[in-house]
This record gives C-alpha cells, structure tokens and sequence, in this order.
C-alpha cells in the first residue's frame, strides 16, 4: 500500500474513476444516494492525500537526502555534501579532493531515480540508481568540458534518522533489472 503514500497520482487517479463511474449512475438513475457516494469517494480522496503528504517513507527520505546533496553541490557547500557521506565511506578522500578543485554551477538528480530499501540489513540500507547531472568549471583547468553527465549507482545507510552515502559508482554502473 506504499504506492498510496508515496506520491498523490494513485489517489487521485482512482477519485477520477470512481467520480465518472458514480456520475454516469447518476445520470441513468437520478439517485439522490449516489450524490452522497461521490461525496464520500471525495473525502477519502482528500484524506488519502492528507496522509500521502504527512507520512514519509524511507524512499522519500532517500530522494530528500539525494536533492539536498545536489542543493549544497550547486551552492558549493562542501561541508554540507561531506557530512551527508559516512565517515566509513571508502571514497570520502576522493570526495573531499574534487570538491577542492571544482566550482559547481548546477547539479541535479535525474528523473529516472530508482530507490531500493533494504530492511533485512541492521542497520537499514538503500541502493539509488539516477542519472546524474553537473555543470561546472574545473578549477585546475584539466579538464575542458563543463557539463558532466553520469550514472550513478549510490549506497545509503540510515544512521539514527539521516540516511548517508556509504559508497558510489559512476560512470555506466549497471542498473539490475
């Protein structure tokens, strides 16, 4: 039933259906009763997302914590992108070095973002797939393109109520299906 609070389209699509199934009753019979049926189907419609926009699943939790490193990317907050990496990151180091030598004028994470949680793992732990975009200058001037397009494959473990980067691919790593 995740589908119901992860995102308001599955509620509303329903609504939409059963609003023209009950009107088209209502115009073959005229009953007062079924007015009172599309009604309801309204307030559980608005309750459903009331609870879709309240409640947070830990996918979302995962894309939050993806946009706010692409946020504090296009600000050129390195503290904000390390923190939101594990210390037991194998490649903090290499993260910290290419946060020195660039200077980012925007960053995104793409719309084909994939999310899987992991619950069996204490504690639990996420793998996100995305296609990654940046526009930046290279400080050092090694490098003569500004616009870098990857896939990224990242690893998230939750850490009290923070999800954090334990590790990342890029480059083309392989998306399972």
């Amino acid at each position: 039933m995740t589908i119901f609070v992860e995102s308001p389209w599955p509620a509303t699509m329903l609504c939409i259906v059963l609003e023209v199934i009950l009107s088209i009753i209502f115009m073959r019979t005229g009953r007062g009763l079924v007015v009172v049926a599309m009604g309801v189907v309204l307030a559980i419609t608005a309750a459903m997302l009331v609870l879709e926009r309240t409640i947070v699943t830990d996918t979302e939790e995962v894309e939050d914590t993806l946009d706010g490193i692409a946020e504090a990317l296009e600000a050129n907050d390195a503290a904000a992108v390390l923190a939101a990496i594990s210390p037991a990151c194998p490649k903090l180091a290499q993260a910290r070095s290419a946060l020195d030598d660039v200077t980012i004028r925007s960053a995104s994470v793409g719309a084909d973002l994939e999310v899987r949680i992991s619950k069996l793992t204490n504690p639990p732990t996420a793998t996100a797939y995305f296609t990654g975009r940046i526009e930046g200058k290279d400080n050092r001037g090694t490098i003569p393109y500004e616009h870098f397009v990857r896939k990224f494959k990242v690893k998230l473990e939750k850490r009290g109520d923070r999800w954090l980067v334990t590790d990342y691919d890029q480059a083309d790593p392989g998306r399972p299906r």
